[in-house]
Parts: C-alpha cells; structure tokens; sequence
C-alpha cells in the first residue's frame, strides 16, 4: 500500500521530458492513496520539492538542459531523505554509473519498466521513510524515558555534578601541566602523590603501604620489574579519584557510610580516570585503578568483571587495599591485627578477592614481609655532607609524608639550597639516601 505510517499519503515526483511517460506514471499510480507531482523538466521539479515534502522520485536519466543525475544530484541536496529511483530506456553504463555516484540513486529500473517491479520499488522506498518515522519516533521515546529518568535521580545527579565541576577544575590544571611536560611522567605522579598526602582526609601513609604491598605481591607472582612498578603505582594513586568527593562524604570511614554513599564511594575510580585522561601514558594504571571494585565472582562495579577477565593488577590492588583499610580502620570500627586482617579477606576470596593472593598474602604475613615500614626512613646523610652531583637512592619525604624529591634525582646547588632553606623554615633535619654513602664521606676527605 503506498501510504505512511497513521494512512498518511505519501508524495510521489515524477519526472519526465515526454508527456506520454508521464501520463502512463499518472494512470498507474491511480486509485493508490497517494499524491502524485509531475514535472516535464528538472527545473520544474526542483521548484516542486522547494513547495513540498516528498518521499519518492521516479526520474527519467535522459532530458533535455538537466539530465536525471544533474537533477537528483540537488534533489539529493534539497531532500536527502527522499527515496530516489532513476529510469531510462537506453543500456548506458556510464550515464548510469553517473547517477549512481552523482545523483546518489538507491534503485534502477530500465524502460519499458513492469508496473509489477516499479510498485514494488515504490514500496521499498516508503518502508524506508516508514523505518525513519519509527526511528524518529523511538528517538522521542528514549529522550522521554531519559528525562523521567533524569529526574528520579535529580538528586544523586546534582552530587556528581558537583563533583564533577570540581574535578574538571583540577583537570585544567593538570592539562596544563602535561602540555608543558608530557615527557616528565614521574613529576606527574610525584605531584599527583603530595595532592593525596596534603588532603587531610586522605592518607599519604595508607596509599604507600597499598602500594608497597600492591609491589610485594606482583614481585611474589613473579612478574616483571615493569609490571611490579605498574602494579605498585596503582595501588598509590587509588584514591586520587577522591579529591573529587565532597567532605561531607570523606568525613566517615566506608563502614560508616549509608548504602547509597556506598555506591558513591564506589565511583571514585571513574573519576579517577576523568582526572588522569589527559596524560595517556597513565592509562595502563589507570585501567588498574578503573576495576579496583569488580569482585571475582562477577557482582562488582563498573563492567561486573569475573575472575580472569579482571586485570591482575586490579585484584591484587583490592586485596592490598582492603588489608590496609582493615588496619586503618576504614572498613571496620574494630582494630585488627594482621593476621585478623587476613582471616576477613580470607572469608571473601572467591566472592570478592581472587584466592590465589590470598594465599599469598598469607605466606607473606608469615614471612614478616607485611611488617616492613612503608616509608624511607632509614638513618641517611645529613645535607652538610652533600655535593652537586650526588644521586638519591631513595624518595625524600618530609614529616608529613610529602615527596620532596624523588629517587634517582641527581643533586645540583639549586636543589641543595632550596633543601637548607626548607631545613630552616621548617625547624628540621634531613637525610638523604644515596647510591653510595661513601661517595658523599668521600667528597668530603
């Protein structure tokens, strides 16, 4: 039937030089409901499109002035959701071809045409502007569910905006911090680490035992130096997601939280991927950081991951943080010891955390490796018997966990008087580790 969707007629152009053509088009077309146009010329049918609506174009290639490519080609232009059928009488290949390329036709039909074929083409054309309503239609639908679902969740939506407001603050900073030194990935995170150390609701010394048993578990695994690195980095920078969060969120440890700033507090890994976004070298960690919530069993957060299909460094990231957050008294009110630590993880594995490294962590407790202090601070050299040109073999923190400079930085007088002039301001004494602290005895023979 050649209607449209709700028996609305569908407008027909035909187009043709030779009247006779025309009047043939006209009988056929007779009786159908619809609403037939008729131009002897491509001018003609141009002023005819500008005026109405048309869903179908039955054009001859063959016409004087303007030929049926020419013409389509701006039919095309003023109507591109018409459905466009070119006829001609005469095998041309590349006249054809050109209106293919030209007139961007969808169907062909050589004359004489079968009534049969060029209704069924007709058809065709219209279950295509009928595909476009039901489209158009169902677009209307989801912006209609989209909306009624905007508002059930006004609330929650107006707290991740917030957040998200503040977090594209921070965004802009670190842009411009990356633009200016892309290749610099270590000042980044050094960075990145003292913006989480200086939050007083986040805690520089919880991020450096994740990461340090994030290091001993990967090492455990036996995996690369450069996969212990990736892993270890992770585990630091987990929480970075956080500077996002309002403080009236921060404020209470997890097992404090309601269920539904449960499910907040579980979003900070995506916002830790906005922040990081621009410095793409991150992205392997960030990806770490990103299914740090999906349980092993496959009930976690954001893609509901199992097993195997979790990255590695992110079940190991889970473990190392949840030991630690037992310990820091962030998943519990109660104090635990080590070994009670690892007895909750214990009753998880298999849900929420991969057995085999809690297996690990077991023999790592019993090694004493669980005990070791997450921060350098061994006995180092005192600034007096430094020179430029001495390597640090450790990171230089101050009392309040800040990263001052980082291991592997090689000493100048600019950065040993920056060091003096800290030490006074701040009433205190540093100590470098270096490559060798006998070079530094050495220098000063």
């Amino acid at each position: 039937m050649i209607e449209l969707a709700n028996d609305t007629p569908a407008t027909i152009l035909c187009v043709d030089d030779e009247p006779s053509i025309l009047k043939a088009l006209q009988r056929l077309f007779l009786g159908h409901p619809c609403v037939l146009l008729l131009a002897e010329s491509g001018e003609t049918a141009l002023t005819l499109m500008q005026q109405h609506t048309v869903e179908i174009i039955i054009c001859d290639m063959r016409m004087p002035q303007m030929n049926g490519a020419e013409f389509l080609q701006q039919a095309a232009k003023l109507q591109p959701n018409a459905y466009r059928i070119l006829m001609t009488g005469y095998a041309d290949l590349a006249s054809t071809i050109a209106a293919v390329n030209i007139g961007r036709i969808q169907r062909y039909i050589q004359k004489p045409w079968d009534n049969a074929e060029l209704l069924a083409a007709v058809d065709e054309g219209l279950d295509y502007h009928r595909l476009l309503q039901a489209n158009r239609q169902l677009t209307v639908q989801v912006e209609q569910q989209n909306a009624q679902l905007k508002q059930l969740n006004q609330s929650l939506e107006e707290q991740v905006q917030q957040r998200t407001r503040q977090l594209r603050q921070s965004l802009q900073q670190l842009k411009s911090l990356v633009a200016q030194r892309e290749s610099e990935n270590d000042a980044i995170l050094q960075l990145l680490y003292n913006i989480i150390s200086i939050n007083p609701r986040l805690s520089g010394d919880y991020a450096r035992r994740v990461s340090q048993t994030c290091g001993d578990l990967a090492r455990a695994l036996g995996l690369s130096a450069e996969q212990q690195q990736l892993i270890s980095n992770a585990g630091l920078y987990s929480e970075v997601g956080k500077l996002g969060f309002t403080s009236a969120l921060l404020d209470k440890p997890f097992h404090a939280l309601g269920t539904s700033d449960h499910r907040l507090y579980r979003f900070h890994p995506q916002l830790a991927e906005e922040i990081m976004a621009p410095a793409q070298h991150l992205q392997p960690m960030v990806e770490l950081i990103l299914h740090q919530y999906e349980h092993y069993n496959g009930t976690g957060v954001p893609d509901a991951l199992s097993e195997q299909n979790i990255p590695l460094g992110s079940r190991i990231l889970a473990v190392a943080r949840d030991f630690w957050g037992l310990m820091f008294k962030r998943l519990s009110e109660n104090v635990h010891t080590h070994e009670e630590a690892i007895a909750w993880l214990k009753r998880q594995q298999g849900s929420v955390y991969d057995p085999k490294l809690i297996g690990i962590m077991e023999k790592l407790l019993q090694q004493h490796q669980l005990d070791k202090p997450s921060v350098d601070d061994v006995q180092g050299v005192t600034l007096d018997l430094l020179q430029p040109g001495m390597q640090l073999s450790h990171n230089l923190y101050n009392r309040n966990q800040m990263l001052l400079l980082p291991k592997g930085h090689v000493l100048t007088q600019q950065s040993l008087d920056k060091l003096r002039e800290y030490q006074t301001k701040h009433k205190t004494v540093l100590r470098l580790q270096l490559e060798s602290a006998a070079k530094a005895k050495s220098a000063n023979a």
